[in-house]
């Protein structure tokens, strides 16, 4: 395209986003897709769709993609299009004289009295600006989910912890209550009675006692030895759950679209598995089947378990391949958000 071509037929170059006219630039220009992707900042990829007219739209909208094509225009040292101004325009007395009926305009507008809006309209008002602000209250919303979900991992890991002393001090005085009651049995005072009936009375005593002190130290030591195998159950699960020096397989995102401050689960069984992050502060998840859960915490993340291989487990947006079927051990390291 020449340069004595009208400004009108330059426009619709720059509004059609001809394909064939930047080619044709570029190529004049002796300047490749890389250096002239670089120079717009735009990738390789776009550039390339706007020389072909390519079907699949890499560009956010269609005035973005308008611009990025006057810019590379630009660069190229094409002639951006000129406006023509109308006649009316043109004339210094006419433009004075418009802008001094628009100031009178103004000035007669002030005088007249307030207009009370009714409030449908107050309300229409009201909405229009929320459904402009819809994206910043949404982003609010998850941020505020985020720190609640957080807030809640952190008390249920501080009730787990503080359910292991609990269970330890009930465990310690039911078997002290045991003690104390199979130590002083049961007293049973008998009347004077004839020498001939003491002895079977006596007997029937003896036996009662004896039937009592053993029935009322059962009922004892059978709470103790419940809640001491809770204890032990729960201070196990806990144990066997932390952060551990051990080498384990690392795995990283192939491309990661998120950061890596939290790893979300998916099983269709039940299924137990082991979260520690890079804090050390651990979690042990208990998953029934159809559950869904996320882990908050920094990179990197130890996984631990036989659950590791029935779960899916998803990670800085992608889903984790494991190494292979006999995997129960595993670090999740992030890496850097590809843009």
């Amino acid at each position: 395209m020449t340069s004595h071509e009208p400004s009108e037929t330059k426009r619709n170059v720059y509004d059609a986003c001809d394909p064939q006219y930047l080619r044709q630039l570029r190529e004049a220009a002796g300047m490749d897709h890389v250096v002239l992707a670089r120079t717009a900042c735009l990738s390789v990829a776009q550039v390339r769709q706007l020389e072909t007219d390519d079907s699949d739209n890499l560009f956010y909208s269609d005035a973005i993609k308008r611009q990025a094509y006057k810019r590379l225009l630009m660069i190229l040292g094409a002639e951006p299009p000129t406006v023509e101004v109308p006649q009316e325009l043109r004339d210094p007395g006419k433009v004075a004289e418009a802008h001094l009926n628009t100031l009178d305009q103004i000035v007669a507008m002030s005088h007249q009295p307030a207009i009370s809006r009714p409030a449908s309209d107050v309300f229409a008002t009201g909405l229009d600006k929320v459904k402009q602000h819809q994206q910043f209250f949404g982003a609010l919303f998850l941020l505020v989910g985020a720190v609640a979900l957080f807030v809640w991992n952190g008390i249920q890991n501080e009730a787990e912890v503080s359910l292991v002393p609990a269970v330890e001090a009930t465990s310690t005085t039911v078997v002290a209550a045991s003690a104390v009651q199979a130590s002083s049995p049961t007293e049973i005072v008998v009347p004077a009675l004839p020498a001939s009936a003491s002895a079977s009375v006596a007997a029937a005593v003896s036996v009662a006692s004896t039937s009592t002190a053993a029935t009322a130290t059962a009922t004892a030591v059978s709470p103790a030895l419940a809640a001491s195998a809770v204890a032990s159950a729960v201070a196990t699960k806990l144990g066997a759950c932390a952060y551990s020096n051990d080498a384990m397989p690392e795995i990283t995102s192939a491309y990661a679209q998120k950061e890596g401050r939290y790893v979300y689960f998916e099983t269709a069984s039940a299924i137990q598995i082991c979260v520690v992050d890079g804090n050390k502060q651990a979690t042990l998840l208990q998953l029934n089947a159809g559950d869904k859960r996320s882990v908050y915490g920094v990179s990197p993340w130890q996984l631990s378990g036989a659950g590791l291989q029935k779960a899916q487990i998803y990670f800085q947006g992608g889903r984790i391949v494991l190494p292979d079927a006999n995997t129960t051990r595993l670090k999740l390291v992030e890496v850097p958000v590809a843009r």
